[in-house]
């Protein structure tokens, strides 16, 4: 039985528990003649002309191979929806699973596989990561000039102001699109508008470009958008003199809100067919496949041998580690992860001497006029803070009343301030529910806010410290500081499915301030205004996009994999959650710089280097290429940062000479001895002795005893019809987050009467995932559920309604 057969066979039989993961009656059917790009790199190497005449010789060959096959697809009854010759030789087919499995066997197949529904995963941003120094050095007019960003999203609003450019010149042979109607979609800017609706999973109203959700604009707007005002702030995205390309992959809210991997693949091969520079992809799948059966990936790989940079959002699956999405999980992709900003728009108290505070308006309390009072903590007047018992008349008279959370009604804590003179309250949450709500106050009208457990401790501990401080409580939205350029709790980690490091960067994907779309207001994103405030990876991703356009416009003629290395090794340090330094497998190379990525004078090949996993006793060996990229010889001094007593790198020929624009190899070990287990990490750094600028390669190695150390739950419905079952996803990790594929979990229930099924290995189709299947009990509430690999455990709760 051929391996594409059995492949089949396995995904089938997933298929109904995997529910949104796989279009039913829908196959990608991949042939075994090599695709133009693959086989232009074979014969004439990377970056080769895919428009010439032997690719063009190449690509006729393709298509009558599936021309031919075309044939015997239809008379077993499928149906060719499209096909693909450059980042693959595939056909799209709809067919049932018998055909799809003949389809199998047959000569000059080589798999066939179900197609995947994937999830769609600027203003002071540009200042964070250096941008607007490289637009003062090298001047706005040539922020991105003549480059092409190809956007791989929802679509585009083309009337947005930050799409507006009379002064770009369309190139040569655009604009592009799919039928005459969509060239409405283009401009002098949007050059390229193409859709693939027609392969989404059902009939939609609306086949053309135009954006529904707010995404694809939003992501096209951090790219590259033009400098437009919105009503919160004036914002221009990071390369606002590219051109862009759109790629619609998602369909009309309501009617087609997953992408399909047809679709992807389809806009890959026109992207790199219709010339992009810079590919932005900001979907994605959580189950990611084995990198050898990822047709996605393939997709990606093929992109970047045809000289495109990929860039792919990581997934907001995190922050658990081995959470890389598919296809982030490419190893010449550009994975991206997300950080905080410095400041989002909200309401706020501002406290003298302290900060301004996120503050969330209690419900029918907040007016427009901001109240100004001495800020008093109730503690002091009753002894616990909660105030839920009156107080003294007039104790607290034109004050602004500290409370905390808990033990009576919202209403009634305002009333007792009320009664008792103040002028507002400064509610602050719980320590076991830390994040500001939205407080329904009943009838009360005591001006109210709420603020999170951690800013009113703050407040608190302040005021403990200094009575008499006054605070401002502001009710209408504005600009408001939060603490920057740390890890986001949902931004993906690494290992990759491959051992990789990914992400290899990260970038403000939080407090973003974006374009978004007007057209629809059932999309996610919709507003009237024409801009949102935005949080995810989706969002990091096209500015990292948007960093390696403008890398080419000043650098053009390198390599995919000296631009990698331009945007990876230049990175600034990044910040875990809590403050502390944000591990390799977390943030790759730090924080994208484009200053220094910009002025680099040295690329490293590879950009990052994971070693692996061993045991406690290891000898390993890496090769770096140095290219000099400047302009002039330079030395350049290499040096080990980071590491420990127990593993230590060595590096060869610590100092070298390079001429300009020469290469250079530098072999690098690692010895590693009476290791615990865990992860250990750490840089080579590069050094300029022209500039005195240093790059940073970051590696990777784990050492692993085999023992489960913690665990990651990769879906879980939450909520199921009582009675009824529902299927979790899981992966048992290693102390370095390494997934374990040979655990033994078990799974047992704690309490509310369900019932389980028994742990099922997915490893062969999801490196390290676990399934198990849970029923919940006859009576509604909580179902606790309790999973158990060696020592380590991990409970659950499915709400049976």
């Amino acid at each position: 039985m051929k391996r594409n057969s059995i492949l089949l066979a396995v995904w089938l039989a997933l298929a109904p528990g995997l529910f949104a993961e796989v279009l039913p009656g829908r196959y990608i059917v991949e042939l075994t003649t090599e695709p133009v790009t693959d086989h232009m790199t074979r014969v004439r190497g990377r970056r080769a002309d895919l428009r010439g005449t032997e690719a063009e010789a190449h690509r006729t060959r393709v298509r009558g191979e599936q021309t031919a096959m075309r044939g015997n697809i239809e008379r077993r009854s499928g149906i060719v929806l499209d096909s693909v010759n450059t980042v693959a030789n595939a056909m799209f087919v709809q067919a049932d699973a018998a055909t799809a499995a003949q389809l199998a066997q047959m000569p000059g197949v080589k798999r066939v596989v179900p197609v995947r529904m994937l999830h769609r995963v600027l203003d002071r941003a540009v200042l964070l990561h250096k941008v607007s120094d490289v637009w003062s050095q090298f001047g706005e007019s040539n922020a991105g000039a003549g480059i092409k960003i190809g956007i791989i999203d929802t679509g585009i609003e083309i009337t947005h102001p930050a799409f507006q450019d009379s002064s770009l010149t369309v190139p040569d042979s655009f604009p592009r699109a799919n039928t005459v109607f969509d060239l409405n979609y283009t401009n002098n800017k949007v050059i390229v508008a193409r859709s693939y609706v027609n392969l989404l999973q059902y009939r939609d109203v609306d086949y053309t470009p135009r954006d529904h959700v707010g995404h694809g604009t939003a992501l096209a707007t951090i790219a590259a958008g033009v400098r437009s005002q919105g009503p919160l702030a004036t914002i221009q995205g990071v390369a606002p003199k590219a051109f862009l390309g759109v790629y619609k992959v998602f369909g009309t809210p309501g009617y087609n809100d997953y992408a399909s991997d047809d679709a992807i693949i389809k806009a890959f091969d026109d992207a790199v067919a219709d010339g992009m520079d810079v590919i932005s992809l900001s979907v994605g799948d959580d189950f990611a496949p084995r990198l050898s059966e990822d047709l996605d990936v393939a997709a990606v790989e093929r992109a970047t041998q045809a000289g495109v940079i990929v860039v792919i959002a990581a997934g907001n699956n995190g922050p658990g580690l081995n959470t890389i999405g598919s296809p982030a999980t490419a190893p010449s992709a550009i994975s991206v992860g997300a950080t905080t900003n410095d400041r989002t728009f909200a309401s706020s108290v501002e406290v003298s001497g302290l900060s301004s505070y996120v503050a969330y308006n209690g419900y029918t309390t907040a007016g427009s006029t901001p109240v100004t009072g001495t800020l008093v903590d109730v503690a002091t007047l009753d002894g616990n803070g909660l105030g839920c018992s009156a107080f003294q008349s007039g104790s607290l008279s034109g004050k602004i009343a500290l409370i905390q959370r808990g033990d009576c009604y919202f209403e009634d804590k305002l009333n007792n301030a009320r009664n008792a003179g103040a002028a507002g309250a400064l509610v602050y949450m719980r320590d076991t529910a830390p994040d500001p709500i939205y407080m329904s106050v009943g009838a009360a009208t005591l001006p109210a806010q709420a603020v999170s457990y951690g800013d009113g401790v703050a407040i608190k501990q302040a005021l403990a410290g200094q009575a008499g401080l006054s605070g401002t409580m502001h009710f209408d939205v504005g600009s408001v500081p939060i603490t920057a350029n740390r890890l986001t709790d949902f931004s993906a980690a690494g290992p990759s499915v491959d051992g990789g490091i990914k992400p290899e960067i990260v970038a403000v994907g939080s407090n973003f301030y974006t374009g978004t779309q007007t057209l629809d207001n059932y999309g996610d994103m919709y507003d009237s205004s024409g801009y949102i405030l935005v949080d995810g990876t989706s969002f990091s991703t096209p500015f990292v996009a948007g960093t390696a356009a403008l890398l080419k416009s000043l650098h053009p003629g390198l390599t995919v994999d000296q631009y990698r290395s331009m945007i990876i090794n230049n990175g600034a340090a990044a910040s875990n959650m809590t403050g502390g330094a944000a591990g390799v497998q977390q943030a790759g190379g730090g924080l994208v710089d484009a200053s220094a990525a910009v002025n680099t004078a040295v690329t490293a090949y590879p950009a990052t280097l994971p070693l692996g996993t061993g045991g406690s006793e290891v000898q390993l060996g890496r090769t770096l290429t140095l290219t000099n990229i400047s302009g002039s010889k330079d030395t350049f001094t290499l040096a080990a940062d980071g590491g420990s007593d127990q593993f230590q790198a060595s590096i060869a020929t610590p100092t070298v000479e390079v001429e300009a624009g020469a290469s250079t190899d530098v072999t690098v070990a690692w010895n590693g001895s009476g290791m615990t287990a865990g992860a250990y990490q750490g840089a080579i750094t590069i050094t300029s002795n022209n500039t005195g600028k240093t790059s940073r390669v970051p590696y990777w190695f784990d050492s692993s005893t085999g023992a489960p150390a913690s665990m990651n739950i990769m879906y879980s419905a939450g909520s199921v019809s009582r009675n009824r079952t529902t299927t979790v996803y899981f992966r048992v990790l290693d102390a370095a987050g390494t997934a374990l594929s040979s655990a033994n979990p078990a799974i047992s229930t704690i309490s509310g009467g369900g019932a389980t099924g028994r742990v099922v290995n997915y490893d062969s189709d999801w490196p390290g995932m676990f399934a198990v299947t849970v029923r919940a009990g006859f009576n509604p509430g909580d179902n606790v559920f309790r999973l158990q690999a060696g020592d380590i455990t991990l409970d659950f709760t499915i709400t049976g309604n």
